[in-house]
C-alpha cells in the first residue's frame, strides 16, 4: 500500500489489539490499530494558541497546576522579526531552527478561558529556545527545563528553579554536557524515589551521547537524572537506539514495580519499547511494540484516579514523519503488557495532529497538542481538548 505523505484514508487497513498479538508481524504502511475507533467527543475544543501574523507557528506545550484553582500553560512561541510577516494564514514556512521564545498563560476556570499572557524564557541563543518541562519538586519548589539552540554543536539543556509558584525564576543552569540535545514538552518526571528524570535523545558519539553536531540520523535516547533535586546532574550510563534513523523522543512512564516503561520515535513503522531497572540509569535493547506508528513521539502517563497508563500517539504505520494523524488514545490496565479502549482524538485527513500533552484535573483530562491544515508549511496551532476521563473506557 502506498499512501502519500499528506492523503492518509482513513479506510486504511486496521487491525484490533487482542490481548497483543506477535510483535514480528509485518505492518503495512498505513495501517493502524483498534478496528472501528470512536472519535472522541470532548467536553471543551479551543484552539488555544492561535496562528497570526507575528506568531505563526506554535508547538512543544504543556499544562501545569500551579495550584487548585489555576493552571499555567506553557508553549513554544515561534515569532517573526520581520516588518511585514507573511499575511497568509499557514504560509509563513516556520522551520525548526527560527527564532522561538517559550511564553504562557494562565487559566482559572479549568481549562476553559486563558489570560495573563508572560514570556518566561525569552531568546537567548543564535536560533530560538523551546522544549519547556516543568516539574514539582515541593509546594512552591518547581524546576523550568528547556533546551536553548546556538549552532549545529550546541543545542543545550538548561534548568531554572522557582520558589514561589512559578512567578519567578532563578538563575540559569545548564545540564548537560556541551553538545547537541532534544527534549519533548510534557516528558520529565519525578519518580516515587525523588530522582527527577529529563528525557533526551542526540547523535551518537564515542565520548558520550550528544558530544557532535547532529547530521539527520544515528540518534540515541537516554536520560539526565538528578537525585538532590536540581544540584547535581548524571546521565543514562548506556542509551537506546535501533535500525533506521534510531531512537529518539523518549516517552517515560514509572511502573508500579518501580521499572521505567519508554516509548520510542523510530523510522520502522512501530513505536519500540525499553525498560529501565534503576531508574534510568541503565535501558535493556528497544524492541518494536505491537503499535504502529509514522516517525513521531508518542505520550504515555498514568491517570490518577484509575491507576492506568494512558498512551496518545499518531496511530499509522509509516516510516516517514507523516501522516500524522490519526491522534489516537489506548488504555493499558496490565501496566503497559497489553493496550485496549483505542479511540481517536483526531481523525481528520486534512489536519496534522502530533507532539501531545496531557494534565488530569479531578475527572477531567486536558490533551493539547499542535494541529494544522495539510496545506500549510511548517506553521502550526495549539489545540486543546477537554474529556472526562470515563470517556477513555466507554
Amino acid at each position: 500500500m502506498n499512501i502519500p505523505r499528506r492523503s492518509f484514508l482513513k479506510s486504511s487497513l486496521t487491525c484490533s489489539l487482542l490481548g497483543g498479538y506477535s510483535a514480528s508481524i509485518l505492518l503495512a504502511k498505513g495501517e493502524s490499530i483498534g478496528k472501528n475507533r470512536p472519535l472522541l467527543k470532548p467536553i471543551h475544543d479551543q484552539i488555544v494558541c492561535p496562528w497570526k501574523p507575528h506568531f505563526p507557528r506554535h508547538d512543544h506545550q504543556l499544562i501545569f497546576p500551579l495550584d487548585d484553582e489555576r493552571l499555567l500553560l506553557v508553549w513554544s512561541e515561534y515569532y517573526s522579526q520581520s516588518e511585514n510577516p507573511s499575511q497568509k494564514k499557514g504560509h509563513s514556512g516556520i522551520g525548526d531552527h527560527v527564532e522561538c521564545q517559550i511564553t504562557s498563560l494562565i487559566s482559572k476556570d479549568k481549562g476553559r478561558t486563558w489570560g495573563d499572557r508572560r514570556v518566561i524564557q525569552p531568546n537567548e541563543w543564535k536560533h530560538n529556545v523551546k522544549h519547556p518541562n516543568l516539574v514539582r519538586l515541593s509546594e512552591n519548589e518547581v524546576l523550568f527545563f528547556y533546551v536553548g539552540w546556538d549552532s549545529a554543536k550546541q543545542r543545550n539543556v538548561f534548568c531554572r528553579r522557582s520558589t514561589d509558584h512559578c512567578q519567578t525564576w532563578g538563575e540559569q543552569r545548564q545540564i548537560s554536557e556541551p553538545g547537541w540535545y532534544c527534549n519533548n514538552a510534557d516528558h520529565a518526571l519525578k519518580l516515587s524515589t525523588g530522582r527527577v528524570i529529563v528525557p533526551a535523545h542526540g547523535p551518537f558519539a564515542e565520548k558520550y551521547i550528544g558530544g557532535t553536531a547532529y547530521k539527520g540520523g544515528d540518534l540515541h535516547s537516554f536520560v539526565f537524572y538528578s537525585d538532590d533535586g536540581f544540584r547535581t546532574w548524571k546521565r543514562s550510563a548506556d542509551s537506546m537506539t535501533a535500525q533506521g534513523r534510531g531512537c529518539h523522543e523518549p516517552a517515560i512512564v514509572e511502573l508500579k514495580d518501580g521499572r521505567l516503561l519508554c516509548f520510542l520515535r523510530t523510522t520502522n513503522q512501530r513505536l519500540y519499547q525499553s525498560f529501565s531497572k534503576d531508574g534510568g540509569v541503565h535501558w535493556s535493547t528497544p524492541e518494536p511494540s505491537e503499535l504502529p506508528a509514522p516517525e513521531a513521539p508518542p505520550l504515555v502517563k498514568r491517570i490518577p484516579t484509575t491507576g492506568d497508563l494512558l498512551l496518545i500517539w499518531n496511530n499509522v504505520a509509516s516510516p516517514s514523519n507523516w501522516p500524522r494523524t490519526p491522534l489516537t488514545a489506548a488504555i493499558s490496565q496490565d501496566e503497559g503488557k497489553t493496550w485496549k479502549h483505542f479511540k481517536d482524538i483526531e481523525n481528520r485527513s486534512s489536519v496534522d495532529a502530533a507532539y501531545p500533552s496531557v494534565t488530569f484535573v479531578g475527572d477531567e483530562a486536558l490533551v493539547a497538542y499542535y494541529s494544522r491544515s495539510t496545506k500549510w508549511k511548517r506553521d502550526s496551532e495549539v489545540t486543546l481538548r477537554i474529556y472526562k476521563i470515563d470517556q477513555f473506557y466507554a
